[in-house]
């Protein structure tokens, strides 16, 4: 398995594979498995991999998952984030206020159907971890309430800490960091 940035002709699978894992392409029970709440296109693709980057994983050609990497004060932005961002500004994580901290958003991460379950998550975080260790402090994402199969990879599944409940309209979230070394 090769874990590499993004390059523009990745953005077509990755679409694609957004397309397969949003809520309304999923039934009940695949939706209490996972699903990723971003819809984006491909040049928002194209900025956010300008930027930090986009982590993929691929096999022989074909891609296993993804993770966008963004700066905090990425805009334009969905009002998800502005309200995690919030959340954020009155929270402390490792023994400092975040708001000190320097922070990089993280997500969304979505993982092919056949690659769930064979270590490519770990893959992936590790790789987002050695390439931001040294500009960033700490990750930040967002998970949906509605979503804990994605909750518990992240928290259990590779240490990362729930730090905060919020809401932004009616849906609830968890705040969720981890440190970048």
């Amino acid at each position: 398995m090769n874990i590499r940035q993004a390059r523009s002709t990745d953005y077509p699978a990755i679409l694609q594979l957004q397309g397969e894992n949003v809520p309304e392409a999923l039934d009940e029970r695949q939706k209490r498995q996972r699903f990723i709440v971003s819809r984006m296109n491909e040049a928002q693709l194209a900025a956010i991999n300008r930027g930090i980057g986009i982590v993929v994983a691929e096999q022989e050609g074909q891609l296993a998952g993804f993770v966008c990497l963004m700066p905090a004060d990425m805009h334009p932005r969905p009002p998800v984030v502005d309200a995690m961002l919030a959340t954020l500004a009155t929270q402390s994580f490792a023994g400092r206020a975040l708001s000190e901290q320097r922070m990089f958003l993280y997500g969304p991460v979505c993982l092919a159907a056949a690659w769930r379950g064979k270590g490519v998550l770990k893959r992936l975080y590790a790789a987002v971890k050695a390439h931001t260790c040294h500009d960033y402090d700490v990750g930040a994402l967002f998970i949906d309430d509605d979503n804990p199969h994605s909750l518990a990879a992240h928290v259990q599944g590779l240490g990362m800490t729930a730090l905060a409940s919020f809401q932004c309209g009616q849906k609830g979230y968890q705040l969720v960091v981890f440190a970048t070394r």
